[in-house]
């Protein structure tokens, strides 16, 4: 562990993927500044549940992963939401499940809009984007994708029996063809894009060159040091003290982020009172939160013991422990007549545009995170999953206490509002029609409900999916927005009304971003790179 006198030009809060991006590139271009990555978990790099495509679900509840639970949800029977996020070298990028998808131009271009900042537009973060990416398809577009990159992506080559039918069905909803959902319009039916790479996860830690950067694993900070206005170290929960002359980075993640800035001193006042805290800027810490709630419905397969899905013994390919066994995303926007009805609900203003409110994936398994067991994982069942990707809905971040060792109080507030129940229906219908499709007759018997629910169908009424969103629905792990650009920290994500504080990781985005997050993060966080090795 760091010596109380130990003292360093920058000093980067998180080893997670934001953490790992910035440390790394800051170093690529000051080679002589000394840079300290404090991560609060082990270093696990080279764990083979971490790297393994199939040993991955294993770690759901485990150290290596922070364990939260929501506040109860009203508007979902009063149930607590789990949520998780990696506590180990590489955050959430050595954990999650290797989807790699951009989202939609639209969603950049209003962030960009909302903080006057051209930066944070699509063709602004376009170079980032590219940056870190090292696409698999050398015939790929050359003008979106870079075959150069740290991360490699992969899709495709495994061959599942059910590729052409679940493909045909999803067509079969009207959607088009999509030969690219990385090309800044994700709408459409497009094939799965992955960065696992040779049956192995690319995380941060092990795709960008930490060598020269003195990463510190279990290292929790409790707080940072101000002197005035002015930080200028870190402590950690063991009292120990470590100083930065230039800067200090916090990159610990949309749940983790607003809880040091609160034991900082930075946050709202009645909030810091509650835990004696001394205030040192005054800002709205904590509020904003979004995160993609989801639904997933299970269907029995006739004939599982052709090998339809994971669990059956005739599952066997050895390309299949790959990637995750599912070959096709469905995106689309929901029609903006029925936006507009909910926003007259809601009593808010909706403005057509183009954009994408939600996902469906059909994945050939049982979803091993799902709040409750809704069929065995013996290859008799796929899930089809559901996500609201546009929410409108915003949540809380605050304190438990003032110990950084203890969870905060999470409040997401999923489907809270007629916008976000309308997506959910919507993507839940298509799902629904693509698997009632002539194309899914012979594989799939019919929906296996929830324990004690009905089944449900295109057919079924809005209370009816109302009442399967209050009881099954979950995250899908993707919280972000509670440091927001514009509200917390400037276009330079430099932290309002302090100095040598900067925030970089998903607690800065002001709106949801209609993605599956590592693919956004990795450009965000090289673009915000760019910046403080420009300042240094």
């Amino acid at each position: 562990m760091a010596s109380s006198a130990e003292a360093f030009d920058y000093i980067v809060v998180g080893g997670g993927l934001s953490g790992c991006v910035v440390a790394a590139r800051l170093h690529e271009a000051h080679p002589s500044l000394s840079i300290a990555l404090l991560e609060a978990g082990p270093d696990e790099s080279h764990n083979p549940a971490v790297l393994s495509p199939v040993l991955y679900p294993t770690l759901h509840g485990t150290p290596l992963q922070y364990s939260y639970e929501s506040t109860p949800q009203p508007q979902l029977g009063g149930r607590k939401i789990p949520n998780w996020g990696g506590r180990l070298l590489s955050g959430g990028s050595a954990v999650n499940y290797g989807a790699w998808t951009r989202g939609h131009y639209a969603d950049f271009d209003l962030w960009s809009k909302e903080v006057g900042d051209p930066r944070w537009s699509y063709k602004g973060l376009l170079p980032y984007f590219k940056k870190s990416e090292h696409w698999h398809d050398d015939n790929g577009d050359a003008s979106q994708h870079s075959f150069s990159g740290p991360i490699h992506t992969s899709s495709g080559g495994r061959d599942y029996a059910l590729r052409e039918p679940v493909k045909q069905a999803l067509l079969s909803t009207g959607l088009e063809y999509n030969p690219d959902l990385n090309s800044g319009d994700p709408n459409g039916v497009a094939q799965l894009v992955e960065n696992w790479h040779n049956a192995s996860r690319q995380h941060a830690a092990i795709c960008y060159d930490l060598h020269g950067v003195h990463v510190k694993t279990d290292a929790v900070v409790q707080r940072i040091v101000f002197e005035g206005k002015k930080a200028i170290g870190v402590e950690l929960v063991d009292g120990q003290r470590l100083t930065a002359s230039k800067e200090i980075v916090l990159s610990c993640g949309a749940l983790r982020t607003p809880q040091v800035l609160m034991l900082s001193g930075i946050g709202i006042k009645s909030e810091l009172d509650k835990h004696n805290i001394k205030q040192v800027a005054e800002l709205p810490v904590g509020q904003n939160l979004h995160d993609h709630g989801s639904v997933n419905i299970v269907w029995k397969l006739r004939n599982p013991d052709k090998g339809y899905a994971f669990g059956s013994p005739a599952f066997n390919k050895p390309e299949y422990a790959n990637g995750n066994p599912m070959d096709w995303m469905a995106t689309a926007a929901v029609p903006d007549e029925d936006l507009h009805k909910a926003a007259s609900v809601d009593g808010t203003e909706f403005k057509p545009s183009p954009r994408t409110d939600f996902e469906v994936t059909v994945m050939y398994a049982v979803t091993a995170a799902a709040p409750i067991e809704m069929a065995p994982m013996d290859g008799t069942h796929i899930t089809t999953g559901v996500l609201c990707m546009s929410p409108t809905s915003r949540g809380t971040l605050k304190l438990a206490s003032d110990k950084a060792t203890d969870n905060a109080i999470v409040d997401p507030r999923y489907f809270a509002n007629e916008h976000d129940r309308s997506v959910i229906r919507a993507g839940m219908r298509l799902a629904l029609k693509a698997m009632e499709s002539t194309a899914m007759q012979e594989y799939v018997d019919g929906e296996t409900p929830p324990p004690g629910m009905p089944r449900i169908s295109s057919a079924s009424s809005d209370k009816e999916l109302d009442a399967r969103v209050e009881s099954t629905s979950w995250s899908w792990f993707h919280p972000a927005g509670t440091a927001s650009m514009g509200k917390v920290v400037d276009s330079k994500c430099r932290v309002y009304n302090v100095d040598g504080l900067r925030i970089v990781d998903a607690s800065i985005m002001p709106l949801s971003i209609t993605a599956h997050l590592q693919a956004p993060m990795y450009a965000i966080a090289e673009s915000a790179a760019d910046l403080i090795a420009q300042a240094a």
